[in-house]
């Protein structure tokens, strides 16, 4: 479980770092909490904020949803472009003192092999001799007479570890929730530290939903071992959801939405509001057969179509999803599969 103590070690190391550091604002570094999730938030084109089901991937799009007790631990493996991107992701509920609980969440994702080209250059000047100063040495452009090495070309991977917990209260008709989440990054021989906070609410009025995310509230902020910090601005999601109910066929449809609103720069996917406000718009439709069998579509903003199918059983559900990319980048077609597992069951099974 995520300490008070851990959290504000790594809330002061950011502040303290700040006095002797330089400082950048980016707009990337967390990642890694946006992708790595399981099959069915996956198929849902990650747009579920406002859609109360007990999945082990809901609280890392809002918080206050983890008040939806999952006595299932969830285990999602994924691997993307040829195997070069694999990512683990395991999920599931603690229980608190108060009769409570919290949920909590490990992720990784690591890359590896990437080529290292920063030496393959031998950058002599046009009479490819070193030391002789001549027109176009040490330049860092490939000149005439210039040529590459490539037994300099070096590999090195970037790992990605996390730690994400998340607790919600009542408050006024709503549910509010807090989601804390904790990083570390490494490159090659660098590392880095960081941490973050999520804010969310949810509530509910009959058959309709609504959920609002404070992500990365202020900011979000890691620090790496040279002293520098990335400080990631935060965004506002706005999400909706409906239920329609048709008994007679024991069937349910869930459509949801979601839409992203970035504070800072926009993406290479995102539209303008009002030509000033970059946003992104994502959806999703889930159908529900007698409780046991799911059919799920979903639409990123991008352009990419997830499809997914679940089984749900008493002590196990299996959850698969699949994504066609239609980006610009084109790199995400993939598969993924969740598998659940009933903590009692598990206990059960072991104990006896």
């Amino acid at each position: 479980m995520i300490s008070k103590k851990n959290i504000v070690i790594s809330l002061l190391l950011i502040s303290s770092a700040k006095l002797h550091s330089e400082v950048n604002f980016v707009s990337y570094g967390w990642e890694l909490f946006e992708r790595v999730t399981d099959s069915r938030t996956n198929s849902l084109a990650n747009a579920n904020i406002a859609y109360p089901i007990a999945v082990t991937g809901a609280p890392l799009l809002n918080p206050a949803l983890s008040n939806i007790y999952n006595n299932k631990i969830g285990i999602t493996h994924q691997s993307r472009i040829a195997g070069m991107i694999n990512s683990e992701f395991i999920g599931f509920n603690k229980s608190l003192p108060d009769s409570n609980w919290v949920s909590i969440s490990l992720l990784y994702e690591g890359v590896s092999n990437i080529p290292d080209t920063r030496s393959v250059l031998l950058d002599w000047g046009a009479d490819g001799v070193f030391g002789t100063f001549d027109v176009g040495e040490g330049n860092g452009v490939i000149d005439e007479g210039e040529r590459l090495d490539i037994n300099k070309i070096g590999y090195f991977s970037q790992n990605q570890f996390g730690l994400y917990g998340a607790i919600s209260r009542p408050y006024r008709k709503w549910q509010v929730g807090l989601g804390v989440k904790l990083l570390f990054h490494t490159i090659d021989n660098h590392y880095g530290l960081g941490a973050g906070i999520n804010i969310g609410a949810y509530r509910a009025f009959k058959n309709f939903h609504i959920g609002v995310v404070l992500n990365n509230s202020p900011s979000s902020g890691l620090i790496w071992d040279d002293g520098n910090i990335e400080l990631s601005p935060g965004s506002l999601s706005v999400g909706m959801h409906h239920l329609i109910s048709l008994e007679k066929y024991n069937l349910k449809i869930n459509p949801i939405y979601k839409t992203n609103f970035l504070i800072s720069d926009r993406t290479i996917d995102s539209k303008l509001l009002f030509n000033e406000i970059p946003f992104e718009l994502f959806g999703a439709l889930e159908v529900i057969y007698k409780r046991k069998i799911f059919f799920r579509f979903g639409l990123f903003q991008s352009g990419s179509l997830s499809a997914g199918l679940g089984l749900n059983f008493r002590n196990i559900s299996i959850d698969y999803s699949f994504i066609i990319d239609n980006s610009i980048k084109g790199l995400d077609n993939n598969h993924l599969i969740t598998v659940g597992l009933s903590s009692d069951w598990i206990k059960e099974k072991v104990f006896n």
